[in-house]
């Protein structure tokens, strides 16, 4: 887009000088253009001159002065990365080695390429002395940073016989001084460089460095910096460590206006930006802390401190594949970096990889005097193998080496709590909580008290929880969901409404009010909450799931659904839970549709585990079985150690016919994962499959032999001899998994293998056992109640049915089996059971046809009519609600309508299990 004249006449003007105003205005040559730019650059205009030497290389883009020259200014404004890009096309030109090296250098130092400084530059001596005293200089802190002090004074004295008295060789002969633990010797040093040159901002900013850093003279320091920026407003390092200062000593704002000082000089430093994604990850704003190192990393991929800050991003995103592959990237880099060593010990600790946190902390736990914070990661890993004596161990020795350290203490409490030993534990998280400042202690103190069901001891640490936090809406919020364990309504109103006063767009306090105006029959109030917050909050993700999750509870058509879980991923297409949301909706009722959701967030989140799961899920759903097996080998190769995805990757390969590599894969599932009950069901079922009923008993007796009272083993014979109808074997089998373990599930296996063999009456007595045992029951209560319902018992099946009520008043499903046997044992009263179970679960389709069944027998066809049209709005393909509507429509009278229907159902033929019915309603119209 060309500027308009009006434009250009106030570009040109704003300009000073002549060769300016010609570069722009006029027809400028590539030499008065280059002229301009080193009057520029002389003025230190460095911005003016890069446009300069631009416009000189728009004239000629082999241009070697300009382009040499654009590589120096942008390396004065902060730019390395474009600088580095600029030096190397100079270079390529045939630039000098004295005119183009040693700024080459500095640039690939400041972009983090130290070791290739090295290769490169390490045997080069220049002719011209200060190129060579500045090549030197730059190769020294490359040597630095590598650790070779040795190297670095042989490249510092180098650079002093090039030029006697050279400043930068002796700010960093001073500074090798300084880390050798010579502070006063380095300060010397650095005085004579100051008397030489008094404005010279290395020597000035090292000395404050020492000053703060080795005399603890943080007032001397901040007064160092500052003149070095009066005399250097672009000063990086003075910049940077008066910001640190501040921070130190918690001046928020002052640190924050200081950054504001250094981005308006060198917005695009890469120190600029790198503090300015420390920023974002101090304010929580994790995803703008990623986009930043994201930037960083284009220019420089392996700078390990970017790596370990886009790393610990990811970690707090839940990115946790993605976290991994930064953290180990920066450990590569630079191994030393213990932060990044605990944050990839504890990415590796959310993915269940003890073993792989083990070996990221080995050199630090074979180390002399390995850290707390190592040993309680290592203890936890120690847990998770189920090695408690060598957790124990660990725990002691973090507490022992970091005695006041209440995140190692919280730790090995926390430990305690697993493995039981819960007395204890709650004692230490109280007395840590009353010591320390900080939540962590209160929150877990919180959830212990709650797994033992402590109520009153829960509130009492909220309590505590909020003194340490008043002004947060946290404490508030916990408060609320605790008293609604206790059925206190009015109370936890009152909390949440405490917790919004202080925050009113705080999610989580407004999803728990949202619930509590749900269940009291208050939908729309819910829906005002969500929507309310997302007027002030448009890529509040979370809250659009949450209208759209209200939605589907409320029967809203699933279109609309679709459409707010769109919304969500669209306000948040880097976070997968959107994407997962939408994805399993979908999956529900349009397979192809799913796929097409899942290869979107694949495209979007590459190598996030749960979204390449869903991925493969879809794809088997879709019968892209092959395209299944792909992804999940792409998943398995991602998270090796990971035994679920190699049951997902067997299911796969089992769906593409391929049993033996379904069934390697499950040997390896539980390789990993010994106890991983899915691989050992999938094996057994592999195996009844492929009618080897033999090789799948063999596999059950593996597993007993292995474990003796494993349940499931003993239920796992039971469903092989179950699938070969020995039923009497199957029973045996089912009895013995019951006494290993009491589960509804064992229950209802042997109940139904007894009344399937015929013996009636000792199934009878296992329900009656069962139900003496357990009187509280539900889902067995269901269980005989679909027996009975099977059998025509209705009066039977309605008692269990109403059992589960009793327990489960809002159990939608069996107050719609009570409405329906109600209307077919002829009894009045259905209609108000059936709506009680629609207003349960509204827009389910079973659920309305049951209603205008029973609206249809208390005579209201009317009502009974409109609500089956409803129901056939939802399922239009759904040939019983078609036939149910046609019955309504024929004791209405309307047998026209009632043909149409029953014309189009016939049309089904005998696919229709009620074609019979059917064929005699016609007959009869």
């Amino acid at each position: 887009m060309s500027a308009s004249p009006y434009t250009l006449t106030r570009l040109c003007s704003t300009w000073g000088l002549a060769a300016a105003m010609l570069s722009a205005c006029g027809g400028a040559s590539e030499t008065s253009l280059t002229a301009a730019g080193k009057q520029l650059m002389d003025k230190k205009d460095y911005t003016g001159a890069v446009i300069q030497f631009k416009s000189a290389l728009q004239k000629n883009q082999d241009s070697v002065e300009a382009r040499l020259q654009l590589g120096k200014a942008l390396l004065e404004i902060g730019d390395p990365v474009s600088a580095l890009v600029e030096l190397r096309k100079a270079q390529d030109l045939q630039a000098s080695p004295e005119a183009v090296v040693p700024d080459l250098a500095r640039a690939m130092l400041l972009v983090g390429e130290e070791a290739k400084v090295v290769t490169e530059f390490g045997a080069i001596k220049l002719g011209e002395a200060a190129a060579h005293a500045d090549l030197q200089t730059t190769l020294a802190t490359a040597y630095t940073v590598r650790g070779d002090k040795a190297k670095a004074a042989q490249a510092i004295q180098s650079a002093q016989q090039a030029v006697v008295g050279y400043v930068p060789a002796a700010v960093l002969e001073a500074r090798l001084k300084a880390s050798e633990g010579d502070h006063d010797g380095a300060l010397a040093l650095l005085g004579q460089a100051l008397a030489k040159e008094p404005d010279d901002a290395r020597a000035g900013t090292l000395k404050g460095e020492i000053q703060w850093l080795a005399k603890k003279d943080t007032a001397g320091a901040l007064a160092s910096f500052q003149k070095v920026l009066a005399a250097n407003p672009k000063a990086l390092g003075a910049h940077t460590s008066t910001i640190s200062i501040l921070t130190e000593q918690n001046k928020n704002d002052e640190a924050k206006a200081q950054f504001d000082k250094l981005k308006k000089v060198l917005p695009n430093h890469p120190e600029t930006l790198f503090f300015e994604a420390q920023f974002a990850f101090a304010a929580k704003d994790f995803k703008g802390t990623r986009e930043i190192t994201d930037r960083l990393l284009k220019g420089m991929p392996d700078n390990p401190r970017v790596l370990e800050l886009a790393g610990a991003a990811d970690y707090r995103l839940k990115r946790y594949t993605e976290a991994e592959a930064s953290l180990g990237r920066a450990l590569k880099a630079a191994p030393g970096l213990v932060l990044s060593r605990h944050l990839l010990a504890q990415t590796y600790l959310r993915l269940n990889q003890p073993n792989k946190v083990l070996e990221a902390l080995a050199p630090i736990l074979n180390s002399k005097e390995p850290d707390g914070t190592s040993l309680a990661l290592a203890g936890e890993a120690w847990l998770q193998l189920g090695d408690s004596k060598k957790s124990d161990a660990a725990f002691a020795l973090a507490a022992k080496v970091a005695p006041n350290d209440s995140r190692v203490r919280t730790s090995a409490a926390l430990a305690q709590l697993a493995r039981g030993n819960s007395g204890n534990a709650i004692a230490q998280l109280e007395s840590i909580a009353a010591e320390d400042k900080g939540p962590r202690a209160d929150v877990a103190l919180i959830s212990a008290r709650l797994r033992q069901n402590d109520i009153a001891g829960a509130l009492k640490a909220i309590d505590g929880l909020e003194r340490k936090m008043p002004e947060r809406p946290v404490a508030a919020n916990l408060r609320g969901r605790v008293l609604l364990l206790k059925r206190d309504i009015p109370g936890a109103t009152k909390a949440f409404e405490a917790a919004l006063a202080k925050d009113p767009n705080y999610f989580p306090a407004v999803a728990s009010m949202a619930a509590l105006e749900l269940d009291a029959g208050k939908p729309d109030a819910a829906r005002k909450r969500f929507e309310e917050l997302i007027k002030v909050q448009p890529g509040n993700y979370q809250a659009i799931l949450a209208l759209a999750e209200l939605g589907a509870r409320t029967g809203i058509p699933p279109d609309e659904v679709v459409a707010l879980l769109r919304r969500a991923v669209k306000a948040n297409a880097g976070e997968p839970t959107p994407h997962l949301a939408l994805i399993g909706q979908l999956l529900a009722s349009d397979a192809n549709a799913a796929l097409t959701a899942a290869r979107e967030a694949a495209a979007a989140l590459p190598n996030n585990g749960e979204i390449l799961d869903a991925l493969g899920r879809t794809q088997v759903a879709s019968n892209s079985a092959e395209q299944a097996v792909a992804t999940y080998k792409q998943l398995t190769t991602l998270q090796p150690s990971n035994a679920v995805y190699r049951v997902r990757l067997a299911e796969a390969l089992q769906a593409n016919k391929d049993p033996e590599g379904a069934r390697r894969e499950l040997r390896k599932a539980l390789e990993i994962k010994p106890d991983l009950a899915v691989a050992k069901r999938a094996l057994v079922a592999l195996a009844v499959i492929e009618k080897r009923p033999q090789d799948a008993i063999a596999l059950v007796r593996e597993m007993q032999k292995a474990d003796p009272k494993d349940a499931m083993a003993f239920a796992l014979e039971g469903d092989v001899e179950a699938s070969r109808r020995n039923w009497d074997g199957a029973a045996v089998a089912y009895r013995t998994a019951l006494g290993l373990g009491r589960s509804t599930d064992n229950a209802v296996r042997l109940h139904t293998a007894l009344r399937t063999s015929g013996k009636v009456a000792d199934a009878d007595k296992v329900a009656a056992d069962w139900l003496k045992e357990r009187p509280k029951d539900p889902a067995f209560y269901y269980y005989l109640g679909d027996i009975a319902l099977a059998d025509k018992k209705y009066a039977v099946a309605e008692e269990s049915y109403r059992k589960v009520v009793e327990m489960q008043p809002r159990n939608a499903l069996a107050l719609n089996n009570v409405a329906w046997l109600m209307v077919k044992q002829g009894r009045t009263g259905a209609v108000a059971v059936a709506q009680q179970a629609n207003d349960i679960l509204p827009g389910r389709t079973p659920l309305m046809d049951t209603l205008a069944i029973a609206l249809a027998a208390e005579n209201q066809v009317g009502k009974a009519i409109e609500v089956q049209k409803s129901a056939l709005l939802r399922s239009p393909s759904d040939p019983v609600l078609k036939l149910t509507l046609a019955k309504l429509l024929i004791k209405s009278g309307d047998k026209p309508y009632a043909k149409a229907e029953l014309e189009d159902l016939a049309k089904l033929g005998e696919k229709f299990r009620d074609h019979a019915e059917v064929t005699s309603l016609l007959k009869s119209l």
